[in-house]
């Protein structure tokens, strides 16, 4: 069983790959479990990436105790296997996938397969069929940097209301992804504009930290009873203050000379507009308006061009 460092201290082992790999229901790493009347699907991820290791050891721990559902149906999907069973304590840093980015391949699931497609890209099309089932997708992700932990709630006023039903995270992010490709919040099942399916990717926190397996343990648990076992009183003891934040740019890297004027904390806000944040190669990016929130910083293994450097957003 692979063990793992924590940043904050101590170790963690991690779930076993080969147990995550199996299944109830013949698509290799899903799980299903339903309930004794009709109501909502609701499908947690983890793994989208192989080194996020947050959602996989809630989803693996919900596993081993899976809840008695009232009503609906819960899925559990270990998706990134491959990156996952490469994973070590050497590599965790870079271990995130196979061929290429799972998190950026959602809009290409219709085009005609082909001899060389990634890992990533296959993968996805056999999870697709319970995407577009999902009513209600919760997507356990972790961060480069330290920082709070954000739920990405896209642009569809019924992911606001599912995040806002869970009552976490505190920060709630409305962006419009990023211009590499289509993220599985993104999907189209998921950007309407009624009530048919919502979703929320959980940034929980930093990578390999304690913080972030708290935080995807309490995401899991309160979807769970918000959609599946609670009561309308219980769910009501759910809600919790949070801020909307809106994504009003997301800055892709330009050049292979990008850097920051100084390192800039996660969730940090700056006060005046036209700051000097960063140089693109010769080109400066300023703050767009006073008190810009900047979401997700790169650091600077990821200050790559064609890469999100950072978010202005500001506070709704």
């Amino acid at each position: 069983m692979v063990s793992v460092e924590l940043v904050d201290g101590g170790s963690c082992c991690l779930p076993d790959p080969d147990a995550l790999a199996q299944s109830n229901c013949g698509v290799t790493g899903v799980w299903r479990f339903g309930g004794t009347s009709p109501g909502r699907n609701v499908l947690v991820c983890a793994l989208i990436h192989g080194n996020e290791i947050a959602g996989a050891i809630a989803c693996a721990e919900l596993l081993q105790s899976p809840p008695r559902i009232e009503r609906g149906s819960l899925t559990i999907a270990f998706c990134n296997l491959r990156a996952y069973g490469l994973l070590t304590n050497e590599n965790k840093e870079s271990c995130r996938w196979s061929d290429e980015d799972m998190n950026r391949v959602w809009g290409r699931t219709g085009n005609a397969v082909e001899a060389g497609d990634s890992y990533e890209l296959e993968r996805t099309r056999e999870l697709l069929p319970f995407i577009e089932g999902t009513d209600v997708l919760l997507d356990l992700h972790s961060m480069h940097t330290p920082g709070p932990a954000l739920g990405l709630v896209g642009t569809a006023p019924a992911n606001i209301r599912f995040a806002q039903r869970v009552g976490v995270p505190r920060y709630l992010i409305s962006d419009r992804g990023h211009a590499a490709g289509l993220r599985l919040i993104d999907h189209p099942r998921f950007v309407g504009r009624d009530d048919s399916a919502a979703a929320m990717l959980v940034e929980c926190g930093f990578h390999f930290s304690s913080a972030s397996i708290a935080t995807a343990r309490a995401a899991v648990a309160r979807t769970v009873e918000a959609y599946l076992t609670g009561t309308e009183a219980s769910i009501k003891r759910l809600e919790r203050p949070q801020a909307v934040i809106e994504v009003t740019s997301a800055i892709t890297i330009q050049s292979e000379a990008f850097r920051f004027v100084h390192e800039f904390e996660n969730m940090s806000q700056v006060p005046a507009a036209s700051t000097l944040i960063a140089y693109d190669g010769d080109s400066p990016l300023y703050s767009p308006y006073a008190n810009a929130w900047l979401v997700m910083p790169a650091p600077p293994r990821y200050q790559r061009k064609g890469m999100t450097a950072l978010r202005f957003g500001r506070s709704r």
